[in-house]
């Protein structure tokens, strides 16, 4: 009897170290995390259960680390060969094992797993005047979890200095590299700091030194046509804004007087003029490389600031711009061909005032916020024609970019006028909507 027993015993011994072995009682396996990474933008977690376990399916999820996970989530996937991959976007993941007796392991690493992807900044080149500052913006993407801060450096601080925010500042003369990394990714962005242009004043200087003969080189005109057709990028190439800026640029940031200069002539004249009190064509005429631009001559050629017969004045002068040769010159530069035409008094031809829509200046359309940076002034009339361009605005004035030809201007100026009074001096201005099509990122001031 005792044998039977024992024998008895040793079978049910048996058959219940089988059934652990083989699960017969749903004893569930444990997965063992073997590895956990991101490959390619997926989250990979490779785990080991125990091999002679019968019972081993196991089932993955990930979701967002700010999501509770539930085991009726019908986004639990089979896992395939001891592995689970995802692909991540810019969220923070948690990955999470569940057997199939719906226990559930958090896998911790893949909620600080992820990488930046890219990154770039706004411009590539920029140009700075010594003293100047600017702040890129910067494009990126991540996925996953990332920890790193954007961290900024320059090749050369003495030269250009960026600080931790990324406003880089330029000190001196030079071209140097500024680079932002994060994480592995980076970008570059080259700083021109020059001083071939200077700050924006608040308010335009008058006592700035007139323009005189050949004091450009021919690389530097060239770097200053560079730095105007960037600036008016910027803002809106063919936009209002464009032809705003390059009247900006030119009183503003080059750092002398562009001298009145009554014209000997024009291009859209039989005689074909050029460069003489105008200069229809793109950038700066500071070098006699520039020459090369133009149609035909009276009394040139001479660039800006060098002596040169006015017929109209009969004197010798400083060439530079007249009135209409200024607004001619702002418009084609900001992506307008207007034509090489006057300001107005060439009646029964085309003028400055046949652009925009020519509205009697008045206190009311002031009131009403209908007269916008960017539009034209004119005192056209009998006597004589004048042509302008607002280039800023205020509560109580308008700020207008001009060649004068009377004291204590005689130059490219920018003038404030009252908005009480302005229509006293501007019997017209021309609405330029309809024109410009579009606005560009047009501002009221340029600080």
């Amino acid at each position: 009897m005792r044998r039977v027993l024992t024998i008895i015993l040793l079978i049910f011994c048996f058959f219940f170290v089988a059934a652990v072995k083989y699960s017969i009682f749903n004893t569930p396996p444990i997965p063992f995390i073997k590895s956990v990474g991101l490959v390619d933008g997926k989250i990979f977690v490779n785990y080991d259960i125990d091999k002679n376990n019968l019972n081993n399916d196991i089932y993955c999820m990930m979701i967002p680390e700010s999501e509770e996970v539930k085991i009726d989530d019908e986004r639990w996937e089979l896992a395939k060969n001891n592995t689970c991959s995802y692909d991540i976007d810019e969220n923070i993941y948690t990955v999470y094992l569940k057997n199939k007796s719906n226990k559930i392991f958090k896998v911790e690493e893949t909620n600080k797993l992820g990488e930046v992807t890219s990154i770039s900044a706004n411009k590539n080149k920029i140009y700075l005047p010594l003293g100047g500052t600017y702040t890129p913006t910067l494009t990126y993407t991540t996925i996953g979890y990332v920890n790193d801060n954007i961290v900024w450096s320059s090749e050369n601080s003495d030269v250009v200095s960026v600080d931790e925010n990324g406003k880089i500042t330029a000190k001196k003369k030079g071209n140097i590299k500024v680079t932002a990394n994060y994480g592995d990714k980076s970008t570059e962005i080259l700083v021109v700091s020059t001083d071939l242009i200077t700050k924006r004043p608040k308010e335009y200087d008058l006592k700035k030194s007139y323009l005189t003969c050949d004091m450009y080189s021919k690389e530097e005109n060239d770097l200053l046509d560079e730095i105007l057709k960037d600036r008016i990028n910027d803002v809106g190439y063919q936009t209002r804004a464009g032809a705003v800026e390059a009247a900006r640029f030119l009183a503003l940031e080059f750092p002398y007087k562009i001298r009145y200069f009554s014209e000997n002539g024009r291009l859209t004249f039989a005689s074909k003029i050029d460069g003489e009190g105008r200069y229809y064509h793109k950038g700066l005429f500071l070098h006699s490389s520039r020459f090369d631009n133009l149609a035909n001559s009276r009394y040139g050629p001479a660039t800006w600031g060098c002596n040169m017969y006015s017929g109209p004045s009969h004197g010798t002068r400083r060439n530079g711009l007249d009135c209409s040769g200024f607004i001619t010159w702002v418009m084609y530069n900001g992506g307008f061909d207007v034509k090489d035409v006057g300001a107005g008094v060439a009646y029964g031809s085309l003028d400055m005032t046949d652009y925009g829509e020519k509205t009697r200046f008045t206190s009311s359309l002031i009131n009403d916020g209908k007269v916008r940076v960017g539009d034209l002034l004119s005192s056209s009339g009998p006597s004589g024609g004048h042509i302008a361009i607002i280039v800023g605005e205020d509560n109580d004035k308008y700020y207008v970019a001009e060649s004068l030809w009377y004291a204590p201007y005689v130059a490219v100026v920018i003038v404030d006028y009252s908005k009480k009074t302005i229509y006293n001096r501007y019997y017209w201005v021309m609405l330029m909507d309809d024109y410009y099509k579009k606005d560009g990122n047009l501002t009221k001031l340029w600080y």
